[in-house]
């Protein structure tokens, strides 16, 4: 019988994702912190933005032209202006097809000088579309860095006591996609069909991904149809398991 590939030890492979999840953890929390804070800052200043209502006077009409419709749409379109002057003394131009020379019209003024119709005072759909979307990145984030850290744990794992897992080889599903068997790689479709844990039940499917040269375990005698498994961690993202072809051989660490 040909001497076994050498199989990784499962404790260096559990050392090395123990750092790895700890520095992804970090850097994770920092960017979570970080969108956090953009999307409160981003918040408070939309809320914060003020107008005043002026009286003006038309002084002047014209046209300009301006892109309007979408991507595929765009076009340069003829839009009329009044040049007009507050109370105050400060010009301005507004966009509009009714105002007249001579013609006095209460119109609302933002810190920036810019002259609208409606008041654009307080939290609009536009303004509040970026600090959406650092919150939602703020919270992925963050649940990357929990997975992270809860996996920091697993360097003192005991893998045999672990929830156990039987797993069957798809074998149909193997021979059926030809891509699942290149030269260098086999990505083997698994189903849990025995489990200790409701985390990972019964019926539960995933590809275990072989490097052949590379990866820890020995398919010099074919794919066995079965396997064993301990189910070391699962997150919203990653699920950490140790899986072996039979009882006695070295555990694997790797994904499923």
């Amino acid at each position: 019988m040909p001497e076994p590939v050498p199989t990784a030890d499962p404790r260096a492979d559990l050392a090395a994702l123990t750092r790895t999840s700890l520095v992804v953890a970090i850097v994770a929390s920092l960017l979570a912190l970080a969108c956090a804070y953009a999307t409160v800052t981003r918040t408070i200043d939309a809320a914060a933005t003020s107008a005043e209502q002026v009286t003006v006077t038309v002084q002047a009409v014209g046209t300009h032209r301006e892109t309007r419709g979408g991507r595929r749409s765009r076009h340069l379109a003829e839009v009329r202006h009044a040049q007009v002057v507050a109370e105050d003394g400060r010009p301005g131009r507004i966009n509009s097809d009714d105002l007249q020379v001579g013609e006095r019209a209460e119109l609302w003024r933002d810190e920036e000088g810019q002259l609208s119709a409606d008041d654009p005072s307080g939290i609009g759909f536009g303004s509040m579309v970026l600090p959406v979307l650092l919150g939602i990145g703020a919270l992925l984030l963050a649940a990357i860095a929990v997975g992270s850290f809860r996996r920091t744990r697993l360097r003192n794992t005991d893998i045999d006591a672990a929830p156990r897992l039987r797993l069957q080889l798809d074998r149909a599903k193997l021979d059926a996609d030809p891509s699942r068997t290149t030269e260098g790689v086999l990505n083997l479709p698994l189903r849990v069909v025995e489990s200790s844990t409701d985390k990972f039940p019964a019926g539960r499917e995933g590809d275990l991904v072989v490097h052949r040269g590379t990866s820890p375990v020995d398919l010099s005698q074919g794919i066995p149809d079965e396997w064993e498994g301990r189910l070391l961690h699962k997150g919203l993202v990653m699920k950490v398991f140790a899986v072996r072809r039979s009882p006695g051989e070295p555990w694997w660490v790797t994904d499923l």
